[in-house]
């Protein structure tokens, strides 16, 4: 069998779409009501001094100073929506930073052997955090 090597391959094995493969910070499939989001690696931490989460998104992400906002933001959001108002259920892929401190961030790598299904909240602060259920192996 033939090893999924990107972002946009894995998507396309996961049946989901992405709005631009290019700047868009996660996908859906509708037939199966699942959105698939980006988990940046080096965001791993115990939140809540037990669980380990990772941040999906924080509140200035995307978001110019003068309030414009960029089309993956918006598309992120539209996403977020699908998971907290419509019952879609989130799954998270995993990408790592070429420099985990620039802004925006690039994608260095994306692990495309496997995926987690997660569980999202969402912060006083207005972040979005995601909370690791399963681990689910792409093959």
């Amino acid at each position: 069998m033939t090893t999924i090597q990107s972002r946009a391959a894995l998507m396309k094995y996961l049946g989901a779409k992405q709005k631009n493969p290019v700047w868009a910070w996660c996908a859906v499939n509708d037939e199966e009501r699942k959105v698939y989001l980006s988990i940046w690696a080096d965001t791993a931490k115990k939140r809540d001094g037990m669980r380990l989460s990772y941040l999906i998104q924080e509140p200035t992400w995307g978001i110019e100073d003068d309030g414009s906002m960029h089309s993956a933001r918006k598309d992120h959001d539209e996403k977020l929506a699908l998971v907290f108002e419509q019952g879609y259920e989130p799954y998270g892929y995993v990408v790592e930073a070429k420099d985990r401190h620039s802004r925006p961030r690039q994608i260095e790598k994306t692990q495309t052997s496997f995926i987690f299904s997660i569980e999202l909240e969402r912060l006083q602060d207005g972040s979005i955090i995601a909370y690791r259920k399963s681990r689910i192996e792409i093959r």
